[in-house]
């Protein structure tokens, strides 16, 4: 058993405990539309959105497993997906078993911090209610690809959460 996430904060000096899961609210490509269009354009929910009725985007869990540590680093990351793989999705949303289902592909299309922007390829692994499904990058070279498949040391956490933070 790891002890709690707790570390000195070399930007504030203070203390920070508990392990964040920074997440967003909606993908990127909803805030591109003008807050004026949004309610005609697209439909929002706290997991998926539809733009112009032809984008289609499901909320996901991106785990980054940490060294020596019993928890992973989660980010709450938007993908876009397949109409097909959207209709898939939500009709498998709601029903006991739907983790054995086969996993969707998908596209990471903005990759969250610190890691450079990228288009990953990735596949959608639904997890059993209520959980979020769980998002795997393909296996290439990209930084968050390599980190999410050999994990990051406990050091290289804190400077991820000091870096969400206390944003530059």
């Amino acid at each position: 058993m790891s002890l709690p996430f707790r570390f000195q904060c070399s930007r504030c000096n203070q203390w920070h405990e508990g392990l964040p899961s920074p997440g967003w609210e909606c993908p990127i490509e909803y805030m591109d539309i003008p807050p004026h269009e949004r309610n005609h354009r697209a439909e929002l929910t706290s997991d998926t959105c539809i733009i112009d009725g032809k984008w289609f985007f499901v909320r996901v869990c991106l785990e980054v497993p940490i060294r020596d540590y019993d928890e992973p680093f989660t980010y709450g990351v938007w993908v876009s997906v397949s109409q097909a793989s959207f209709a898939q999705f939500e009709r498998l949303y709601e029903q006991e078993g739907r983790e054995l289902q086969a996993p969707f592909f998908a596209w990471l299309t903005v990759v969250p911090p610190p890691y450079p922007q990228a288009l990953l390829k990735a596949m959608v692994h639904l997890q059993p209610l209520p959980t979020r499904p769980l998002l795997e990058l393909e296996p290439t070279d990209h930084p968050l690809a390599k980190a999410q498949r050999e994990g990051i040391s406990l050091a290289a956490a804190y400077e991820i959460v000091e870096k969400l933070l206390h944003p530059t």
